[in-house]
């Protein structure tokens, strides 16, 4: 005769608290690796969004700084201009605006002699907003000509939690006064 005097083992409802407190460590776990997953996306779509508006905004500069601004002074913040033209010491004439297309909107700069157009954001950075703020471009007002440039850049993400937007506004003045 068998003598059972201590069973061994689990029962059934202890197996079934373990299963369950075992899954839901599990799916806290998956949740903050989604999470963090999303993060990570995020991060990656707002530096794409940054390094683009920072060449964009360092060429324009660049150049806005050598040259003299065509473009006439405009009543801002209320109406700023759609385009800037300057000329350049060596390039010559330049514009800068926006060209809407089908698959969003871009930031051209153009070689009006040559005829050379190139755009300045890259694929999956849109630019939606461009206004340039001219200051100090009439003769006699003896103040520094400046443009101040207004920018909207997006990388236009049909996703909205991944749809990143950044609205930025810098001043650039000529090296030499124009008075």
């Amino acid at each position: 005769m068998t003598d059972f005097k201590k069973n061994s083992g689990f029962t059934l409802i202890e197996m079934i608290i373990v299963i369950a407190l075992t899954s839901g460590v599990f799916a806290a776990a998956a949740g903050i690796f989604v999470q963090a997953t999303q993060m990570q996306r995020r991060a990656f779509f707002i530096q794409k969004v940054q390094e683009n508006v920072g060449f964009i905004l360092e060429s324009m500069a660049k150049e806005i700084r050598v040259s003299t601004i065509s473009t006439a002074n405009t009543r801002c913040p209320g109406s700023p201009a759609q385009s800037l033209s300057i000329v350049h010491p060596v390039n010559g004439s330049i514009d800068y605006f926006l060209f809407n297309t089908l698959f969003g909107a871009e930031l051209h700069r153009r070689l009006p002699a040559s005829g050379i157009d190139t755009v300045l954001n890259s694929a999956g950075v849109q630019v939606t907003r461009l206004g340039f703020c001219i200051s100090g471009n009439t003769v006699n007002d003896n103040t520094q000509p400046r443009a101040t440039i207004l920018l909207t850049v997006t990388n236009g993400h049909p996703n909205p939690d991944h749809n990143i937007t950044i609205d930025i506004q810098t001043t650039v003045s000529q090296r030499l006064l124009s008075d």
